[in-house]
Order: structure tokens, then sequence, then C-alpha cells
């Protein structure tokens, strides 16, 4: 394989890119290109070829593993949705997780099942290359590191495996994915709803601006009764805050603070005082009777607001955070926030006209996206939200105490 100037590459890294092609379902040309990106972005090496052999081989093995677990899914086509932000989840899932356990679940149960009928596969390594189920494949055995399809079961190494092409080949035991929230609508005409946006790879911990005009790039869903839009790896790279999609009567109703709340423009808003007929109205119920609570969006004002940590064994971080919403004639719903989120979000600040961040005090007005929950309390179901996102509307927010000017000047308490 040669560069357009004729220079060639090592053999050995050209047998790397060959077998992360083959198993990426890209050409080697694309393979070669994307490990000239990961050489500029990791070791700001802009031309390879000025480069020692010997580290290219090097990086060309840091490369290979680093991205052992890409699988063959090449970019899917996309169509432009244009809306906002309003959320994302605090943990990822293993969307392949199910289909683990029962291919394992076989596996212990009837071995050779699990391997005749495609489920499972067995790894192991002979001369340098890998085997499965005693087939030579492509895979090179490089030191200690399993191939990007395996994992250790017992005293085992093993792959799932699945329909490619009306072939059965091994694929990733995992498929990691987070889900961010959309309030918005195809680019070419629709009606605005909520939607979940299956993110991976690095898009699953990019930052997202949320509550601004913005046009994305996703993958619609086969089934259009989902709603839910799926996404290349390179989905945060494509992301543009813009409002330019809007005519310009429009982009003042389009503004977060009159947008969320208008149930004129979208189902998903939910009055406070609501919140228990919209559960029993938007869960989804599954095929093995789990109940999935609904996101929703609504409104209240602060009347409780804790920004010091609570202890959690259910966060992943080990604390939490909680304040309290309500409207007239409402009880108080708690909002309770990750520890992620926390982190990851100002969600006890908001920004100002000037585009300045400073804290809010209780009485505020808050919009919040959030998952809906039940829970019995004195013989009555309560509503509360696990936040997923936490706008404050600059206008109506109550600035916590600091702000003041406390110099004796304004009175003239301080001439002499």
């Amino acid at each position: 394989m040669e560069e357009n100037n004729g220079t060639k590459w090592p053999e050995d890294v050209i047998e790397r890119l060959n077998g992360y092609a083959e198993r990426t379902g890209i050409k080697l040309g694309e393979a070669a290109n994307k490990f000239n990106k990961w050489l500029k972005d990791e070791f700001a090496v802009e031309n390879p070829f000025d480069e020692d052999p010997f580290y290219l081989s090097q990086w060309s093995e840091q490369f290979v593993i680093e991205n052992r677990n890409e699988s063959a899914s090449r970019q899917q086509d996309t169509v432009t949705y244009v809306g906002m932000f309003i959320g994302i989840e605090d943990t990822e899932r293993d969307n392949r997780k199910g289909m683990y356990d029962r291919a394992i679940n076989m596996f212990k149960t009837n071995r050779d099942r699990a391997i005749d009928e495609g489920h499972i596969g067995i790894l192991t390594a002979k001369s340098g290359k890998w085997h499965l189920n005693g087939k030579e494949t492509n895979d090179r055995v490089q030191g200690s590191d399993l191939p990007w399809y395996g994992f250790e079961f017992d005293d085992m190494i093993l792959c799932l495996m699945a329909e490619r092409n009306n072939e059965r080949k091994p694929i990733a035991p995992t498929s990691i994915s987070r889900t961010a929230y959309f309030l918005g609508s195809p680019e070419s005409g629709g009606d605005i709803k909520k939607w979940s946006i299956s993110l991976q790879g690095k898009s699953m911990n990019a930052d997202y601006e949320k509550w601004v005009a913005s046009r994305i790039k996703v993958v619609e869903p086969k089934n259009k009764d989902q709603d839910i839009l799926y996404t290349n790896r390179n989905f945060h790279e494509t992301v543009e805050y813009t409002d330019s999609w809007l005519p310009e009567h429009l982009r003042v109703a389009f503004s977060a603070e009159r947008l969320l709340i208008n149930g004129d423009m979208h189902g998903e808003y939910v009055e406070l005082g609501n919140l228990l007929d919209a559960h029993a109205a938007k869960k989804i119920t599954t095929a093995n009777g789990m109940t999935i609570n609904p996101v929703v969006i609504t409104y209240g004002s602060i009347t409780y607001l804790n920004r010091e940590p609570m202890e959690s064994e259910y966060d992943p971080t080990g604390r939490s955070y909680r304040l309290s919403i309500y409207r007239q004639n409402v009880d108080p719903v708690t909002v309770w926030v990750s520890g992620r989120m926390h982190d990851e979000d100002r969600v006890f600040e908001y920004k100002n006209a000037k585009g300045e961040w400073g804290h809010y005090n209780e009485k505020t007005n808050v919009i919040v996206v959030g998952r809906l929950r039940l829970r019995p309390f004195n013989n009555e179901m309560q509503p509360s939200l696990s936040a997923l996102g936490i706008y404050i509307p600059h206008r109506t927010a109550r600035p916590a105490g600091g702000s003041g000017n406390t110099s004796l000047n304004q009175f003239g308490g301080d001439e002499q």
C-alpha cells in the first residue's frame, strides 16, 4: 500500500491496518486515513513517513488495540433534525446484555447447542493467530490481549456470534450507549416531540449545549413508530448550534423558557399538578410486565434547595442532590439530581442576561426535564422526578445572596 508520493507503509503496519479494515467493514485506504488522524490527534504526527518505522510499528499496534472493540459498522446515511437538547441520562447501558445473558445461559446448559446454532464461539490461540471453533482467523495474537470480540468465561475464551450478510460472525460482547434527549422535529417538517438519541463512542461523553437551537444529523429508526434516533460515531462533531433554520418571527417563541412549557407546540409538557395522571398515560409496559417510567417536562418554583450532597447507595458516585418544586395549590414535588449530573452540569447555577453564571435561590422558577416516578406515601402515590436537565429562565431567577452592593457609598455614609 502506497501513498500518492509512492512512500510505502511498513509491512507489519499494513497487516494490522488490513485486519482493522476487515473487522470494521471499511477499505484499507479508509483504515489508513483513520490511523493518520489518530497519529495526529494522539501524538501530533503530521507526516507519518518522516517517522522511524520502529515507532510506526508500535503506534499501529496501539491504534488497533485501542480500537479493538469497534465493530463492523459503516457510517450510516443521516437526516437532519432541528430543535434543542434538553437532557441526558447519567448512566450508560449495554444494549447487548440480554443477548449475552441468553447465549451464556444456553452455553452453560447445552454447550453443543450454543455452538451449533451459532450463538457462541470458542477461541483458541495457535501459531500466532486466533482460531474460532478450530478455524484460523485473520486476527493475530497480540501478547495477552484478547481479540476485540473475545471475552473470558470460566477457563475459556469465548465470543458472541450473530448473523452478518447471511453468515454467522463474531461480534463485540458489549454495545454501550448513552441516551440524550432532544426536543424537535425533522428539518423537512413534522411534529415537535421528544426524541431519545442513542449516543456511542466518544459521543457519549461529549459536551452538548442544552436549551439553545441546534441542528443535528441522525439515523432514523426503521420503525416509524419509534421515538429513538441513532447516531454515527462522529455525531458530536456534526452538531450545529444555530437558529438559522428558524424564521425570524418564530425565534422568540422557540426560546427555551417559552418552547419547553408550550403545550400547544408539543405534547411533552405536563403541569406539576397532573404528574400522577401523566404517569398513567405515558408509562410503557413491556412484554414481560416491566414498567418504564416516562420522561416529562414540568415547571414550578423552588421551595427547598440543598446544594450539599446526600449519601446514596443507588448512585454510582455514591451521592445525590435534592430540591423540591411547587405550584399554587399543588404539593411540593421532589427532584433528585445525580452525582454525575451535578459534576457535569451547572444545575445550581443560572446564566444571567450578560452571560454570567451565578447561584440561584429558593422561589426561583425552574423547568425540569426528568424521569417521572411514583412511590407510596401515607396510602397515596406521590410523584418525584429524577432530573435529566434543569433550566433556569434568567428573568425569573432569584439570585443567591452575595450579589448586592454592600458599599456605604450608595447611601453617602462614608463621606467625610
